[in-house]
């Protein structure tokens, strides 16, 4: 495998449907696994804190959930890639709550991360290299400067409007959810970042695909660009 393919083969699964002739809402959030060991611990951290009020046994509740997710993965064999990286996210913000003993720091991780890939899109537009068209042309095998062509302008502003809209997603998870991180508004937390997690982020995969679907039968372009 050369480094090319190991690069494709590195994407995640909503990446990698871009250049599908059809588009899997299971596939893009990681199917039934994905979405449940996505949506569970956060909605088990809520629903127990509103009960108890109990930083600590809503934090370790939800954790031990994710670590049942791993084992399960372990014991059917299957990749615990996904289970790892949710059981991560997941302990970083049971820590993050018991150390401060502030129930609305189970998210702030989430929050955190949201700001760097909303930094992080926003680089590449700055620097002239859309990430959606770094991807896209990824999986076509295109030169990296392949969105500089003129003779590819439709597609490369295409993926300069998509790549905008991944950005704005970002920046509406952060301005609905950091207020009410600094309210101290748990519930309200929990809730905003159960709709604007999974279905927004499967929402916005399928506009992407949507957008870039005309150019799916575009020939690959020359070795150089």
């Amino acid at each position: 495998m050369d480094s090319e393919q190991r690069r494709v083969s590195a994407l995640p699964a909503w990446a990698k449907s871009l250049d599908d002739t059809d588009f899997s809402f299971r596939s893009a959030v990681g199917g039934f696994r994905g979405l449940t060991e996505s949506i569970l611990p956060g909605l088990i951290f809520v629903i127990l804190y509103i009960i108890t009020k109990d930083v600590m046994m809503s934090s370790l509740v939800s954790g031990g959930f994710s670590l049942v997710a791993v084992a399960l993965a372990l014991i059917g064999r299957s990749s615990i890639q996904q289970s790892l990286t949710g059981v991560l996210g997941v302990a970083i913000g049971v820590a993050w709550a018991l150390a401060t003993g502030r129930a609305e720091n189970f998210y702030a991780w989430g929050l955190l991360t949201s700001g760097v890939f909303l930094l992080g899109i926003l680089l590449s537009l700055v620097l002239r290299a859309p990430l959606v068209a770094l991807i896209f042309g990824l999986l076509r095998g295109y030169e990296v400067n392949w969105h500089r062509d003129p003779a590819q302008r439709p597609l490369a502003r295409r993926c300069w409007g998509l790549t905008w809209l991944w950005a704005a997603m970002f920046a509406l998870r952060l301005a609905i959810q950091l207020p009410l991180w600094a309210m101290g508004a748990v519930a309200q937390l929990g809730i905003a970042k159960l709709i604007l997690g999974l279905p927004l982020f499967a929402l916005v995969s399928w506009v992407t695909w949507i957008g870039l679907r005309p150019f799916h039968e575009e020939a690959i372009l020359p070795d150089s660009v």
